[in-house]
């Protein structure tokens, strides 16, 4: 598996000045921890008001009367800060090179305060025709300080080679 050994790795990333993988040290069945991230109230406010202003996110008191009986992050504002915290973990290195997404799936709602833990997992490693990089496919698990599964997806994403 990745980094030569033969066994699933576990790694846990905070978010200091770590070392990048390449698409060599990559290997199905990888798990990288990240650095668990709050979504604090006026951080779910502002996120909404500039990007994704429904009422939802914005009015305690309608909020409080729907679905969700309170206040919600918006997806979009947990996805953002999810892959943020992916991105600065450096495992892929400073240059990203592309890729997609497989599917995005809001499980439940993120409140304000909740602490989201992240589980990064290489479900998917594909060399490329084109030297010096290939495909990897991370499915990301976000769950909240219960246990609670909140957000999962899958991104594809152009990983460098080392040579």
């Amino acid at each position: 598996m990745g980094l030569g050994t033969s066994q699933v790795l576990s790694y846990t990333f905070d978010t200091k000045g770590l070392a990048t993988l390449y698409l060599e040290e990559f290997a199905v069945g990888d798990r990288f921890i990240l650095e668990h991230i709050t979504l604090t109230e006026e951080e779910i406010y502002s996120f909404a008001e500039k990007y994704d202003p429904q009422l939802i996110h914005l009015d305690p008191e309608f909020a409080a009367q729907g679905l969700f009986k309170g206040i919600i992050a918006s997806g979009f504002h947990t996805v953002s800060a999810v892959w943020g915290q992916w991105i600065r973990a450096n495992i892929m290195g400073k240059e990203n090179l592309g890729g997609t997404i497989d599917f995005l799936r809001f499980l439940a709602p993120v409140r304000p305060n909740d602490q989201l833990h992240t589980t990064a997992e290489v479900v998917e490693k594909i060399p490329s025709s084109k030297e010096n990089r290939g495909l990897v496919a991370i499915k990301l698990t976000v769950t909240n300080q219960n246990q609670k599964a909140v957000l999962e997806t899958q991104c594809r994403v152009i990983i460098k080679g080392r040579s």
